[in-house]
């Protein structure tokens, strides 16, 4: 609702174009180093601007699809007032080898200084 967010400056615009596209086998966002670079749930340049969507930093561990969904609802938790991750489902612990990596490349981030550790 960007009226609530912009105030009356958008009460006569208008959609002039829309469009859902899929792209099978195209380039996404991320590559390594990128979750730097991902916006936080909600702006920091603009207070009741919020972000959605696979591309947004977040700690539950899901992508795609998923974190688009998992992010509409914590901003709609933001926005409501509630708990982040009310009516969130998280995700099920890794398998022992998923964990057994994941222990093994933070350590090697840590010792070599390199990346984010978590």
């Amino acid at each position: 609702d960007l009226d609530t967010m912009l105030g009356s400056a958008c009460q006569a615009a208008s959609v002039v174009d829309s469009a859902v596209v899929k792209l099978p086998n195209a380039v996404n966002w991320y590559f390594p180093g990128s979750y730097a670079s991902m916006p936080d749930l909600q702006s920091k340049a603009i207070p009741n601007a919020y972000f959605v969507g696979d591309l947004v930093r977040t700690r539950h561990g899901s992508w795609s699809q998923e974190k688009a969904y998992v992010t509409g609802l914590q901003v709609a938790n933001a926005i409501a007032g509630r708990e982040l991750n009310d009516g969130v489902v998280p995700l099920a612990p890794d398998e022992p080898h998923v964990a057994a990596g994941r222990s093994a490349v933070s350590l090697v981030r840590t010792v070599l200084g390199g990346g984010d550790a978590n």
